[in-house]
This record gives C-alpha cells, structure tokens and sequence, in this order.
C-alpha cells in the first residue's frame, strides 16, 4: 500500500524534474530502498550524459529539531543526499544549508549543488514550480495561504481581481492557485468568469495538511510561572501586538473552557518574552510563541477585551493535527453567518 511518504517523494521527483535548469534530467537508480523507510536512490544527469548518485529522503514536515536525525542518516550515505517536504521554513531552509545538505519543496524553493555535474539549483519559492504556465502543485507557502484563507474567509461570487485584491497577491497568481483547486474539485468557476462556488471545509482540510502551524513561522516554547489566566491577564491590556490561535483562540470563539497552553503570534519574541515574564522551556511549555513568516495572519482577525484572535480559518488549519480540528470545522459551518464576510 502506497504511503503519505511515497505520494510525497512521488510528487517531488515530478517537481524536480520540472524546475531543473534546461539539459539535466532525472533517472532511477540501480541501487534498492535501504536504511530509511521513506527515501530513493535517484541520478542526476547533465547535457553531457554525466551523472551523480544521490539519495533523497522525503519528509512531509520538517522542523529544526528533526535536523540532526536527517544530518546522521545523510552522513551514513555514500553518494550526496536531497530532502523534499512539502513546505520548508526559512529557519530550516538556513540550518539545511549549514549541514550541507540539498533541498527542495513542494512550495517552489530550492538549494542543491552537485558540483561533479555542474549543477546548481537555487530559487524561492511560494508554491509555484514548472515552466509555461507555472502551475501550483499544493497549498503551501504564505501567498498561497493568503488567497486559501480569502476564499474561506469571503462569500463568493466574487471575480479573481476582487479575491486577488483580498488576498494581497498579483492576480496571475491568485488564477494559478483558483486552477489547481478547481481541477481538484475544490471550487467552481464560470469560464473566465467569477468564482461561484468554494467548498471552503475541504480546503481547510487540504490547507492544514499542507501548511501546518510549524509552516507559518518559527515557534518557540515558553512557561509563564502563574499559568495561562494571569498570562491573558497581562497580555490583554497591554497593547502588545499579537494574535491567538489555536485551541485557545477557539475557546474563545465557541465560549468554551480555555485549555492549558496558549499559542500566541507575535512579531517580536524577545519583547514577548521580557514584557510578560516568560520562561525558556522544552517539555511541558504553556505559552507557545509563534513569529510569523507572512504578517498577513493579522487580517481579519478579532479583538475582545484587548486580546486580539486571528481568523476562524486560520484557527482551524493551525489546529490541523489536533483532535479539535473537526470540531472547529463544525463550529463554523453552524455559525457561518457570524464569521463568513
């Protein structure tokens, strides 16, 4: 049976192969999976027919404490090895170039050198790969993320430069993501005409699996000594920029019981951390702060005595590998009206 891991690398390979500069190509390699449940040998071939050997390890989500695991494996291997994910933040994306270690995702970017066949692939990337029409192959990266959260957030019909306009993003590239969900069924629009149509809880789903929470930015892990209602306490007329989200934010929204870890975006950590007194922790972390990569997650967020909550959609596809995720879906679908534009 095909795994999440073979459809991924399955998908990589096929991106690769779409943004490698004219006259290099993909081939399969004489050398049989081994050692990593999710990997292939693959061979990397120039204009002049040379080629080099090397093992790709397909990780669906990365982050930097996953590095030092993938640094051991690359090490053990005797040929050059390449990651591809789905998404790779900045911050991993830095530390992969440190362990000299190749990459690509499904978002666009890319770093891989192999300087025995001349090769060198560098571009950022915002979930568009290919050339001629350039098409978006998943929901990753923060453009993308601002034309999913527009189509969830906004009632059609609407036109593209309207959703474009909303989105923030060039209407060339807002076509390109309306094409990619209209093909999976995810939408319907009139021939070059206004969208009609948008199944905004499966796009959720799709967005949460393609752009986790670990995707929109850097998180960093805290302890506020006096729990999590003193934290609020403090926060809320403070006047510090930020944004809840989460299961907390969803707590609030649904007026339900507020739960013990508070996950928080923030654009300035260490104003954070010394303004509200918190505290560097690993394990059993209470505030989760999250600097984001694309300050866009401030839109059309909502505010309660001082304490601001981002979007309903954006909630939903943070809490994406949570339990609460459905119930969130299920939240809104009862109370569209109340958060649907």
């Amino acid at each position: 049976m095909a795994t999440a891991s073979d459809s991924l690398l399955r998908e990589g390979l096929a991106a690769l192969g779409e943004i490698l500069p004219s006259g290099y190509s993909l081939a399969k390699s004489s050398l049989h999976k081994r050692e990593v449940p999710a990997d292939a040998w693959i061979l990397v071939r120039n204009q002049a027919k040379q080629s080099v050997t090397c093992l790709v390890l397909a990780r669906r989500r990365v982050e930097t404490r996953d590095l030092v695991a993938i640094a051991a494996t690359v090490a053990r291997a005797p040929h050059p090895a390449l990651l591809v994910s789905t998404y790779l933040a900045p911050v991993v994306k830095e530390k992969l170039r440190g362990f000299g270690i190749g990459f690509w995702d499904l978002a666009g970017g890319a770093r891989i050198l192999l300087k025995d066949i001349g090769l060198r692939l560098e571009r950022d990337g915002d979930a568009v790969t290919g050339s001629g029409e350039h098409s978006v192959r998943s929901l990753c990266g923060e453009r993308a993320g601002r034309v999913v959260r527009a189509l969830v957030d906004i009632r059609p019909p609407y036109a593209l430069g309207v959703l474009a306009e909303h989105a923030r993003v060039p209407p060339s590239y807002a076509s390109r993501v309306v094409a990619f969900l209209g093909d999976a069924g995810l939408l319907r629009r009139q021939p070059r005409g206004k969208i009609e149509d948008v199944a905004w809880r499966e796009i959720l789903r799709r967005w949460s699996l393609d752009a986790p929470l670990r995707a929109r930015g850097e998180l960093f892990r805290f302890t506020s000594a006096r729990e999590i209602p003193d934290f609020l306490g403090r926060l809320g007329p403070s006047g510090f920029l930020h944004a809840l989200t989460g299961e907390i934010a969803f707590a609030a929204i649904a007026s339900a019981s507020p739960p013990d870890t508070a996950v928080v975006y923030v654009d300035d950590v260490q104003a954070a951390v010394d303004q509200f007194a918190l505290h560097p922790a690993d394990g059993n972390a209470n505030v989760i702060l999250v600097k984001p990569a694309d300050r866009s997650i401030f839109l059309r967020s909502t505010e309660a005595a001082g304490l601001r909550f981002v979007s309903p959609s954006l909630v939903s596809a943070d809490l994406g590998d949570s339990h609460r995720f459905e119930s969130v879906l299920a939240w809104m679908v009862e109370n569209e009206s109340v958060w649907r534009r």
